[in-house]
């Protein structure tokens, strides 16, 4: 029977008076099951046969459904049977009212896809037993189903900003190219807010998290509801025009830069001014969309490097330029810091998040120019340093760094990041094992962690260079996890001994229902792959206690301690009240 979608279930959160659709063709008996539904509190509403019923629910939503099974016309079990087969069909709760007690016959019923059943005539009793026991499946069918569209949501979306993710990228980069086929132009925006950096390390990541909501909040007002917003990295956005002219673009990126530099975040008595560097690039249909957001990239890059708080439309030889310029200097500058010490390690402690004990620490990386005072994070030289080919060596001096720093200090142990291209490189446990052995450092002292992201593009690659971290003895850990709530499954092809659970499902955590049963299923995973997991960026006592409540097993964050300059002592360790 062809039939129209079924209504789908609303959004709730908990269940209190349901809709209940009593199917029953005696009038008698019908009157009867109305009468013991509205006794309970519910709404009852009434039909006499399947097609009636089928009717009703293109109309509204059931959640609970009392069925006969012989019915003028559709059986009920006909019925049943194509509840069920719909793509929601698993939503309704169906409770069949059978005079036949055959072991086969209700065999059938059961088969057709009911929940359960009830004999008839109906016991009132009896009855009320078996609505009991609907309204609790319903209410759990009902949270599942909840959850489900949430990860739905987090699938495509980014939980903090609610903008589109970085997955649908692409997709929505082919239909820009795909538009621009048929003669309507469009173009990209690439957006790098200035001075996030400083909010984030000034007020901490909750501060930051709320800047981004602010600011997400204001580049929606700035664009047009068929214009498409990601969420590209931590501070970066990517926007794209369909239907618009490269000079509409600049338009739009023009109008853009001005709002954010208008804008001030006030936060815990301070002001911050933001502002953004902003890229454009015309989407041509000849190019991948790699090759398009490269074009926007470069140009973004291009508007730093000549002074920031501008707006840029990609050039070849102008964004070139910039970008080496702006590279070769960074290059030059870490290459020499490598040897002259500007580069340091500092120090963040990771706690036991029952009772505060030590675990290890994470090494992370400050450059300090000489004869300055100003600390600056890796995010300022990172991406420079990685393009002008020097992040394996930053990674090598890091791990080598780390090293002589676990040899100076016997009870010190350490956490080191590591990036794609040096996971990747065949020789990096070799040198590992060398510099363990030439400094007589036990190598279960040193961790080792690796981005999720960095791994999931060859998952077998993955898995066979962490066992062969694990078999000379090096910790491990997978960090940032989380982020898209995909990677629960791969988990069994990975060795590794800690997970780092992504900080946007800390930050918010007491007001976050649905980021606590994240944790919770990341929990019970861990658990059965006898994982340890490591929540980052805590900030509060509240999120700190919720975590152990959790069964999260460690935690790090600025409410444990601040990165600092020199190693954290196991009794310098005290949780705040």
């Amino acid at each position: 029977m062809a039939m129209s979608t079924l209504s789908a279930a609303p959004a709730f959160d908990a269940l209190s008076a349901l809709s209940v659709l009593i199917v029953e063709d005696d009038p008698v008996t019908r009157a009867l099951l109305e009468r013991q539904i509205r006794k309970r509190g519910h709404h009852a509403v009434p039909c006499e046969s399947a097609e009636v019923a089928l009717a009703r629910l293109l109309e509204q939503f059931y959640p609970l459904i009392l069925l006969d099974v012989q019915l003028p016309g559709m059986s009920g079990l006909e019925l049943c049977r194509h509840l069920r087969a719909q793509p929601d069909g698993d939503q309704y709760y169906v409770l069949v009212g059978t005079g036949n007690d055959k072991p086969e016959d209700l065999r059938d019923i059961l088969d057709a896809g009911a929940s359960d059943y009830v004999a008839k005539p109906y016991h009132p009793g009896l009855l009320n037993v078996r609505l009991t026991v609907a309204e609790k499946q319903i209410k759990e069918i009902a949270a599942r189903k909840r959850l489900e569209r949430e990860l739905k949501f987090l699938a495509t979306r980014d939980p903090l900003t609610k903008l589109l993710n970085r997955s649908q990228l692409e997709p929505a980069l082919l239909a820009a190219i795909h538009a621009t086929q048929e003669g309507r132009p469009a173009a990209v925006l690439y957006l790098d807010l200035d001075n996030f950096k400083i909010v984030n390390d000034t007020l901490g990541h909750d501060a930051g998290d709320r800047l981004l909501t602010t600011l997400s909040g204001l580049i929606k007002t700035t664009t047009r509801p068929q214009d498409e917003l990601v969420r590209f990295g931590g501070d970066e956005f990517v926007v794209i025009l369909t239907d618009t002219s490269i000079d509409q673009a600049m338009a739009v990126a023009g109008r853009l830069r001005e709002k954010l530099d208008e804008f001030r975040f006030l936060d815990s008595g301070m002001s911050f001014r933001v502002g953004a560097s902003i890229g454009v690039a015309p989407v041509n249909p000849m190019l991948t969309p790699a090759e398009i957001l490269v074009a926007a990239d470069s140009a973004c890059y291009a508007a730093k490097a000549h002074g920031r708080n501008r707006v840029e439309l990609h050039s070849e030889s102008d964004s070139a330029i910039a970008k080496l310029i702006a590279d070769t200097d960074w290059a030059t500058r870490i290459g020499e810091a490598m040897k002259d010490g500007s580069l340091e390690l500092w120090f963040q402690p990771v706690v036991s998040a029952v009772d505060g004990s030590l675990l290890y620490q994470e090494a992370l990386l400050r450059y300090v120019a000489p004869g300055q005072t100003m600390i600056i994070s890796p995010g300022a030289f990172l991406s420079s340093a990685q393009r002008s080919g020097q992040g394996s060596k930053l990674d090598q001096f890091v791990i080598e760094t780390a090293i002589q720093a676990l040899a100076r200090h016997p009870e010190l142990v350490l956490g080191v990041n590591l990036s794609a291209p040096s996971f990747n490189d065949n020789q990096l446990l070799e040198k590992i094992r060398e510099a363990l052995a030439t400094h007589a450092v036990e190598p279960s002292r040193l961790l080792l962690e690796i981005t999720e992201t960095e791994i999931m593009s060859n998952l077998d690659k993955a898995s066979v260079v962490l066992q062969e971290m694990n078999a000379i003895g090096l910790r491990t850990a997978l960090d940032d996890f989380g982020a898209g709530f995909s990677s629960l499954a791969y988990l069994k092809n990975l060795p590794v001994d800690h997970l780092k659970i992504d900080g946007a499902f800390v930050r918010d955590l007491a007001q976050n229902n649905f980021n606590q049963a994240i944790l919770r299923a990341i929990r019970e995973v861990a658990r059965i792959r006898n994982i340890k997991t490591v929540a980052e960026c805590v900030e509060s006592r509240e999120q700190y206690d919720l975590l152990a409540e959790l069964g999260i097993d460690y935690a790090q964050g600025f409410f444990i301690g601040r990165p600092r300059a020199r190693p954290y002592l196991a009794a310098e360790i005290v949780i705040p009240n």
